[in-house]
């Protein structure tokens, strides 16, 4: 092809010039790295918004509308970080390909330059970065506020946020809440009760309702209660005692509905608000807090350093392209990654730099874009010199480094077999394997952390929490997010290693030898095989601990205490259900001694009417119930008091002194062995354990994924391989976000009991089990 022609070719509307011709041909290059690393990193970032999500609509009842507006309102964020991510992608590997195949030489011998090429490639950054800055300006504020407002309301309504079923919250000072299940609609509530009035006061209430319901109306959640009966008391005198029952009432519970706010209103944050809103904004708050006034002026450099980073990826994506052609696409995603980590670590730094004041914020937060230009800057000038290029030995799977001895495997037709494992063939392969296997870990991992760092930077800026929590949330949580990214990871290293040796045709030489794809693809099957009993002791002995320590951690950031979250708080402390559904307050306990201060005992029909109340100064255990001491006992029927009597002691039956003084754990942080006696005592009591079953298990099914996707990924790799590994990642990514959604709908099912436990949990193992099975039997081997 002569390049150095001006009439090289037609079109329908004339002739075009070699410029045009070559700025197409960039182009055409860039576009599909790019949209497959969008879809990727986007996929990526998405994966805990997905299970959150699937909770909304499965548990929390919102309607798919909701959900899908929801997920719409999440995007903006997540793309606004990920078209820069993407377009570096693109330009290494788009202009890596052409210089790879030497096109850019046969142009420049042309006398076509460096112009050319660079032309498309940062006009198309220009317009991509106006594209960010219209979306991080104008879209974005718009949306964090929308979601932020969306996400209040479908909570506020939502049971399982206010607080779960037979727990007990304080939902504002002075009204305790408590009910028996959630309603078939997940919105409304059965066996209600709701203690009115702080400890000490001297009138008390409660409330009994055998249904209730949440109402959101301007910003104000209500409860609405029928069938209510109002036991009415003065502290100080048993004697005098009022029962008033009503159809119909309503209690205000505006208060902890997300567990951290006085409210469901709140005020617009910073990352919510416009570039003129936040310099009305850092003016108005000058003078009363430096650091607030220093993080609005670094979220207004931000919204525009982060649009220009487009820009400074172009300027120095396309000589890296030129020098590192001999890599490969694999040494293309790995310098991509490696200047990605740097870019967004030196913002993250910026943007602490710059609210505490070490740096200016313009400054700070211009750093980054800075340091690559500069960078840019350099290896241009290092590619207009005729110097020796950039040799990048990445032994990445399917590339032989030049001065290295060819693999044995590719010499000798002797491969093993099953007896002798692993053999000549199965090194061969798994080195392969784990090459990508490591590769895809290591960037997926390390852009969770990037993501989850920039969405926290400002709490730790604000809390100034030490460096030993940080260090420990970010330990924990890669154990946590690798765990969960093991299938889809296998996946991928599946069908890349697999796909490349397809590619090379390397398949063929095999079958030539005698060996069937399945004897190729054994190893890999083996070694992820082996993976799934790693995770597996992993989830057994690690990740419960992981997950205790992120959540201790994690509390220190957000500047609560430790044990927030984890230890009770102060109305399950005081308040519990037994075993026989009697509801339980005491003011103080000594579990050592078996004391209880002041309790009182709540007992109620099977219609959830109370029956029965008991009260005394003191109790203790004696081994097989309580004394209780100077106390009273009332009955009740249905509309009245049918009983009433002091005594100096009385016997009640009840859980021992250890069950009041017990911490709950989530899931995540037991073992099976412990989740499993968790759930038999639960279940003793007449709690709902669905979605403690399902996580149950959960603990089986999720390992025993990742041999099972790897099985999913060998038939794909065969039938694709020729297309390349953009091709096999491109699969994965579509089958990888089929089983995410599947297995976070599946699971969401199961914890509400919609579906038997052992089959939500096990649903995405016998979904891949027979695309493999149908898959391979239809494979030529």
């Amino acid at each position: 092809m002569d390049w150095g022609r001006e009439t090289l070719a037609r079109g329908p509307l004339g002739y075009h010039s070699p410029v045009r011709l070559v700025s197409r041909s960039v182009l055409r290059e860039i576009w599909p790295p790019f949209l497959l690393g969008f879809v990727a990193y986007t996929f990526i970032l998405l994966i805990r918004t997905v299970y959150f999500l699937a909770d909304f609509f499965v548990r929390r009842s919102a309607s798919f509308g909701e959900v899908v507006w929801l997920a719409v309102l999440s995007l903006p964020w997540i793309i606004v970080l990920t078209l820069p991510m993407a377009f570096l992608l693109g330009v290494l590997i788009g202009i890596g390909r052409l210089a790879g195949d030497s096109e850019i030489i046969a142009l420049r011998s042309c006398g076509v330059g460096p112009l050319a090429i660079y032309r498309p490639a940062i006009v198309a950054a220009i317009l991509l970065s106006g594209g960010v800055f219209l979306l991080y300006n104008l879209v974005l504020p718009g949306a964090n506020e929308k979601l932020t407002r969306s996400l209040a309301r479908v909570a506020a309504t939502s049971v399982v946020n206010v607080v779960h079923p037979r727990t007990f919250r304080e939902v504002r000072p002075g009204v305790t809440l408590y009910f028996d299940s959630t309603g078939a609609d997940g919105r409304s509530l059965e066996g209600v009760f709701v203690k009115l009035g702080e400890e000490g006061e001297r009138d008390q209430r409660v409330m009994v309702a055998r249904r209730g319901a949440l109402t959101l109306e301007n910003d104000r959640l209500w409860l609405d209660l029928f069938n209510s009966t109002v036991h009415e008391y003065e502290a100080g005198d048993p004697a005098h005692y009022r029962l008033n029952r009503s159809q119909a009432q309503r209690v205000l519970l505006t208060g902890d509905i997300w567990n951290a706010s006085a409210s469901v209103a709140y005020e617009k944050s910073l990352r919510n608000q416009s570039v003129r809103e936040l310099m009305a904004t850092a003016q108005r708050i000058r003078a009363q807090s430096p650091e607030s006034y220093r993080l609005a002026w670094v979220e207004i450099h931000k919204k525009f350093s982060i649009p220009f980073a487009c820009l400074a990826f172009a300027i120095i994506g396309i000589p890296l392209a030129e020098s590192a052609r001999r890599g490969g696409r694999g040494s293309a995603f790995a310098i991509s990654l490696a200047i990605i980590i740097l870019y967004y670590v030196l913002l993250s730094a910026g943007e602490t730099w710059g609210q505490r004041g070490v740096l200016p914020p313009g400054l700070a937060i211009w750093l980054p874009n800075v340091v690559v230009l500069a960078a840019g800057a350099a290896a241009i000038a290092r590619s207009g010199r005729e110097r020796a290029r950039w040799r990048w030995t990445l032994p990445l799977p399917g590339r032989r480094i030049p001065g290295r001895r060819a693999s044995p495997a590719a010499a000798r037709p002797r491969f093993g077999s099953f007896v002798r494992f692993p053999g000549i063939l199965d090194r061969y392969v798994l080195q392969r394997f784990f090459t990508v296997l490591f590769f895809a870990a290591v960037s997926v991992l390390l852009l969770a952390v990037i993501v989850d760092y920039a969405e926290r930077v400002d709490r730790i800026a604000r809390n100034h929490p030490p460096t030993s929590a940080v260090l420990g949330y970010y330990r924990a949580f890669l154990l946590g997010i690798g765990a969960q990214i093991a299938p889809f990871v296998a996946l991928i290293s599946t069908l890349v290693c697999l796909g490349i040796l397809s590619k090379n045709n390397e398949d063929t030489a095999f079958r030539a030898s005698g060996v069937s794809l399945h004897r190729i693809a054994a190893p890999i099957l083996a070694a992820a095989a082996v993976c799934a009993l790693v995770l597996f002791a992993m989830g057994e002995y690690i990740l419960p601990y992981a997950a205790q320590q992120e959540a201790r951690c994690y509390n220190i950031i957000n500047g609560r205490p430790e044990d927030y979250g984890t230890a009770r708080t102060p109305a399950e402390r005081n308040w519990r259900r037994a075993a026989d559904g009697s509801i339980w307050h005491k003011e103080e306990s000594d579990p050592a001694r078996g004391m209880l201060v002041s309790p009182s005992v709540f007992r109620f029909d099977e219609r959830f009417d109370l029956v029965r109340r008991d009260s005394a100064r003191l109790a203790s255990w004696n081994g097989n119930d309580w004394t209780f001491r100077q106390g009273w006992s009332r009955t009740f029927d249905a509309d009245s008091e049918t009983g009433y009597r002091t005594y100096l002691e009385d016997r009640v039956a009840g859980d021992p002194p250890p069950a009041f003084t017990r911490e709950r754990r989530t899931p995540e942080q037991m073992r099976w062995r412990e989740l499993q006696r968790y759930a038999a005592r639960l279940k003793a009591g007449g709690y709902a354990t669905a979605d403690l079953e399902t996580a149950m298990y959960a603990k089986f099914a999720a390992p025993a994924l990742v041999p099972l996707m790897a099985l999913l990924g060998v038939p794909f790799a065969f039938r694709i391989g020729r297309r390349g590994a953009l091709a096999g990642i491109g699969i994965g990514l579509a089958l990888g976000m089929g089983f995410l959604i599947a297995t976070a709908f599946f699971t969401k099912l199961g914890d509400v009991g919609a579906l038997p436990a052992a089959l939500a949990a096990w649903s995405p193992n016998v979904l891949a089990t027979t695309l493999a099975v149908y898959l391979l039997l239809r494979l030529r081997t």
